[in-house]
């Protein structure tokens, strides 16, 4: 089901308040604003009143913001609008509910609105400008370094190996080990196993994208399918971790060690 824009919006803001970072941002903000006073709170509220005024500002008006701008942004700008258009149509988007929401916190606190000093439109232009300025920080900085860090931290496609092709794909799984059989080579997965008829010797050379190592003549093991190289009989095998246990040749047996010392 795809997402409508008010069911986008409440997710948003419902990750924006659950997000350590972001609710100690707005705390951070008000303490600050409660300590400071601004638009002449210092002068008309208590110290505890002020405090608790400007963290119900900083609460309230971050997540009316993030409902206007996402709201804006979805339900006027189409798909793939240049930045600029999005900072002003979100900018705009969230001025209108910021400038409500501080209206109706500020009457609970000052009955007469002009003993802050602003009229409604001066208060919606600090609104506004204020909105825009987030935006460009939000849109022009924020957004496409967290993309850049996405691409880079995004780790490479793994290519699945060719001789997953060749099996039924009921079988199609994490590649474990193959071996001879007359003229086929068994291939085992994590899902089952198939009998191909090719060489060994071919469809070691499909398994790239699995790092793995010939054992024998006639075995051949995905490296992390591999539990423990141990004798039995005193001889070399190789135990898998699904309980299989391989010979290993002494013409393999050095190569064999080697490769699970760097595994």
């Amino acid at each position: 089901m795809s997402d409508t824009p008010l069911r986008l919006t409440l997710r948003q803001l419902q990750a924006a308040y659950r997000d350590p970072m972001a609710l100690a941002t707005m705390i951070g903000v008000g303490i600050i604003a409660g300590i400071t006073g601004p638009f002449s709170t210092f002068a008309h509220l208590a110290p505890a009143p002020r405090l608790f005024y400007w963290l119900l500002i900083a609460l309230g008006t971050y997540g009316a913001g993030l409902v206007g701008a996402i709201l804006a942004r979805e339900w006027l700008l189409p798909p793939g609008k240049p930045v600029i258009a999005l900072i002003l149509v979100q900018g705009v988007g969230a001025s209108i509910p910021v400038t409500a929401c501080v209206v109706l916190i500020s009457m609970m606190f000052f009955p007469d609105l002009s003993v802050t000093g602003l009229s409604l439109g001066e208060l919606f232009v600090y609104c506004l400008l204020i909105s825009l300025a987030l935006m460009v920080v939000l849109e022009g900085v924020i957004a496409p370094q967290m993309k850049k860090r996405n691409v880079v931290a995004a780790p490479p496609a793994v290519e699945a190996p060719p001789i997953l092709d060749r099996l039924p794909k009921p079988v199609r799984g994490k590649l474990s080990h193959m071996s001879m059989a007359d003229h086929y080579v068994e291939v085992f997965t994590d899902r089952g196993k198939a009998m191909i008829l090719m060489r060994l010797a071919d469809a070691i050379a499909e398994t790239r994208g699995t790092e793995g190592i010939q054992i024998h003549r006639s075995h051949w093991v995905a490296l992390d399918a591999i539990a423990a190289l141990k004798r039995l009989d005193g001889r070399p095998v190789v135990a898998l971790v699904d309980g299989t246990e391989l010979p290993v040749s002494r013409t393999h047996i050095n190569a064999v060690r080697a490769a699970l010392e760097r595994k």
